[in-house]
């Protein structure tokens, strides 16, 4: 059921857009996207592009992995993973962050989810083999 949740996750991310917000520093990419700020035309990164995209992609990592996974939960420490991997790096890139000083909080929490569920995941592939070998 997490999966499902997260597709929507991706979808919603485009009411970033609409509302103009989760964007990025300016940039000459090729994917970038005007906008006008304070009245001033500029053109910046489509963070809440990059992770609708990153999004949908962890999405479909769980739906092919949903019919393979080898125990419970297997499946959410993937996604919270995957999702904390993809919000780390966007975040970089975000200048509406909230901020600690210089450090992005979002970013800061990314990256402890990431290295948590990690460790989680190999304990529990551990505990896994562990068992099936008996």
């Amino acid at each position: 059921m997490c999966h499902v949740w997260h597709y929507g996750q991706a979808i919603g991310r485009w009411g970033n857009f609409i509302n103009v917000e989760a964007y990025g520093v300016e940039t000459n990419n090729f994917l970038r996207m005007g906008i006008f700020e304070n009245g001033t035309y500029k053109e910046v990164h489509p963070a809440f592009l990059y992770e609708s995209v990153a999004n949908f992609i962890i999405f479909l990592i769980l739906i092919i992995l949903q019919n393979r996974k080898k125990y419970s939960g297997q499946i959410t420490y993937i996604y919270l993973i995957g999702y904390a991997f993809a919000r780390a790096i966007i975040e970089g890139l975000r200048i509406d962050s909230l901020m600690l000083g210089n450090l992005r909080i979002s970013q800061i929490l990314s990256i402890f989810i990431f290295i948590v569920f990690c460790f989680i995941l190999a304990k529990k592939e551990k505990e896994y083999k562990k068992t099936t070998k008996t």
